[in-house]
C-alpha cells in the first residue's frame, strides 16, 4: 500500500453554462497508470464520490491514479451528453495529467453500472482519437439497452433501490424518450455491444451472477461479442453477489483491477 494525495474538484470541462469537475486520486509512487472512473446510478443520480472509500482510496493506495469524473445526469441533458462529457474528462487529463506527475498517454476508463455502460463506450466508440482509452474495466454494466428495457427484475430489487423502478425507464429517460421499445435504433446506437470492433483496447468485465437488476447475461453478451472480433476480454462473475454487492469492493476484485490497468497501461 502507499499514500494518496487528493485533488478535489478540479473543472474538467465546461458545458451549458456549467462546470463539471474531477476528484484526482494520485498514489505517492510512480510509476502509476492513469484511469477514470464514472459513477452509477441509472445515467439519473449518484455521484463521483460515492463509494470513494471503499473503492476509489483503496485503487490508489495499490498504485493506480484515479480520476472520478463529474458527468451530466440524464436530467440534465440526454445522450450521448453522458459520453461526450467522459471524453473531454480524457482529454482534459490527457493535458494536464504531467502537471501531478503522471503519464497521459496511456488512459484507462472504469465505471460500474450505468458508468460500465459508459466506460464501454469510451473503449469501442473513440479508437485512434484524443479521446480514446486504452483499458476498460466495466463492472455489472447495461450493454444492450434494448435487452436492457425489456428485463423484469425476478425476485426482490437490491437492497439499495429504494421504492419502485422509475417509469419511464433508467435507459427512456437517458435517450429522453418514453419507452425504448418504440425507438429500438436509437437505444441499439447507445449499446456498447453494437460498437464491439476489432482493435478494440483489452477489458475486463465483472459481475455479479445473482444481479437483481441488470442481470449479467449483459456482461456476458458483450464478452462473447469482444471475443469474437479478437479483442482482449476476461469476464469474472462474481458468485452469488447482487448488483452493487459489497463483494466488488474486497481487496480480491481491487486487486483484480488494479492488476489488468497496470499490465495494461504501464509502458
Amino acid at each position: 500500500m502507499t499514500g494518496t494525495t487528493v485533488h478535489r474538484d478540479v473543472v474538467h470541462s465546461t458545458v451549458d453554462g456549467g462546470e463539471l469537475r474531477l476528484d484526482l486520486y494520485v498514489p505517492d509512487v510512480r510509476p502509476a497508470p492513469l484511469c477514470l472512473w464514472l459513477h452509477g446510478g441509472g445515467w439519473m443520480r449518484g455521484s463521483r464520490t460515492d463509494r470513494a472509500e471503499q473503492r476509489l482510496l483503496p485503487l490508489a493506495e495499490a498504485g493506480v491514479a484515479v480520476a472520478a469524473v463529474q458527468y451530466r445526469l440524464s436530467g440534465q441533458a440526454p445522450f450521448p451528453a453522458q459520453l461526450d462529457d467522459a471524453r473531454a474528462a480524457v482529454r482534459w487529463l490527457r493535458v494536464h495529467a504531467g502537471e501531478f506527475g503522471l503519464d497521459g498517454t496511456r488512459i484507462g476508463a472504469w465505471g460500474a453500472s450505468a458508468g460500465g455502460h459508459l466506460a464501454a463506450l469510451l473503449g469501442l466508440t473513440d479508437g485512434g482519437t484524443d479521446a480514446s482509452v486504452q483499458a476498460v474495466v466495466a463492472w455489472f454494466a447495461p450493454s444492450d439497452l434494448v435487452l436492457r428495457d425489456s428485463d423484469v427484475p425476478a425476485g426482490p430489487l437490491p437492497p439499495f433501490v429504494t421504492g419502485p423502478l422509475p417509469e419511464p425507464s433508467f435507459e427512456a429517460r437517458l435517450l429522453g424518450v418514453e419507452d425504448v421499445r418504440a425507438h429500438r435504433a436509437a437505444a441499439r446506437a447507445a449499446s456498447p455491444v453494437a460498437h464491439v470492433r476489432p482493435g478494440a483496447p483489452p477489458f475486463l468485465l465483472m459481475h455479479g451472477d445473482r444481479d437483481g437488476l441488470i442481470p449479467s447475461e449483459h456482461s456476458r453478451r458483450l464478452h462473447r461479442a469482444l471475443r469474437a472480433e479478437g479483442v482482449d476480454s476476461t469476464l469474472w462473475l462474481l458468485d452469488g453477489a447482487n448488483h452493487e454487492d459489497p463483494a466488488f469492493d474486497a481487496p480480491a476484485p481491487l486487486a483484480a483491477v488494479a492488476g489488468f490497468l497496470r499490465s495494461h497501461l504501464l509502458p
